[in-house]
Order: structure tokens, then C-alpha cells, then sequence
């Protein structure tokens, strides 16, 4: 019983590091070594397994007609302008959203009578609390009528 499981995890750690000495057709290994992560002196930071710098620049200049131009070679006899970007980094800027004018709501002096029929919250007299309540009781016996009467009809079906 020893035996087989000594070959299980033989077959296991060779499964795991097995990838680790296998090159790819560039002669890279498919996957570093958790080692590689610990030592620096052999790689620089640009190529480091946590990502390092990557920083990248380009030219930019504006033509006689004012249209703006981006190359990675520069151009000569143009006024260039050399931008280095970070690569690794977010440079899709935000949108400034303007904040919308708030409008005074003038008062109106309306009757009763054109008021909306679906009070406010805390805009109830006390004295119609009990209707409200009273109100809110028949609607949910409504809908225990309306639920009872659907299960009836698909009961017999």
C-alpha cells in the first residue's frame, strides 16, 4: 500500500514542476519557478513576474493646420513634443460630468381638492391614519383573495 501512494505523489510533485523545466519554442519555461519571485539579481525590473516598469514613449507634434500627430519615430523639421507613458497604467482620463442646475420649485397655493390623491410620506393627518390602515388591510385581503382564486384555477387543470 507503501508503493502506490510513494508513485502518487511522485507523479504529483512531476505534474506540478514538471512545467517549470519544459521550454517554450523561445526557450522560456512555460511556467517560472515560485523562486524566480524572490531573486531579482538575475532579471531586471522591466521583466520581473510582478510586472516592474514598462514605460514607453512617442512624439507628438501639430502641423501648419493644427491637426496633432502621434508617432513612435520622430519626425523631422516638425516641432516634437516627447510623451513617456507608463503602459501598465490607466490613461483613459474620466468624464467630467457637469452637475446639473437645481430649479426652485415654485409654491403653489392648490386646493384640496387637486392635491394628488397618494398623500406624501409624514404628510398624514393623524386623524386619517386609521383609514390608511384600514385601506392597507383591504388591499392585502384583495390580493389573498386574487392568490386563492389563481391556485384554484390551476388546481384543476
Amino acid at each position: 500500500m507503501k508503493r502506490p501512494i510513494f508513485i502518487m505523489i511522485v507523479l504529483l510533485v512531476m505534474a506540478f514542476a514538471g512545467p517549470m523545466f519544459i521550454k517554450k519554442p523561445d526557450g522560456t519555461p512555460f511556467i517560472e519557478s515560485p523562486l524566480d519571485y524572490f531573486t531579482s539579481s538575475s532579471k531586471d525590473a522591466s521583466s520581473s513576474p510582478l510586472g516592474g516598469s514598462s514605460m514607453q514613449s512617442f512624439y507628438k507634434w501639430q502641423d501648419e493646420n493644427g491637426a496633432w500627430h502621434y508617432s513612435d519615430q520622430p519626425q523631422e523639421g516638425q516641432n516634437i513634443e516627447t510623451v513617456t507613458v507608463d503602459t501598465n497604467v490607466n490613461l483613459i482620463q474620466g468624464l467630467k460630468v457637469e452637475k446639473k442646475k437645481e430649479y426652485a420649485v415654485a409654491k403653489t397655493n392648490k386646493p384640496a381638492a387637486e392635491m394628488p390623491s397618494v398623500p406624501l410620506p409624514m404628510t398624514v393627518p393623524l386623524d386619517k391614519v386609521t383609514q390608511m390602515l384600514d385601506d392597507a388591510n383591504n388591499i392585502q385581503q384583495l390580493m389573498d383573495d386574487r392568490t386563492d382564486q389563481i391556485e384554484r384555477a390551476t388546481r384543476g387543470r
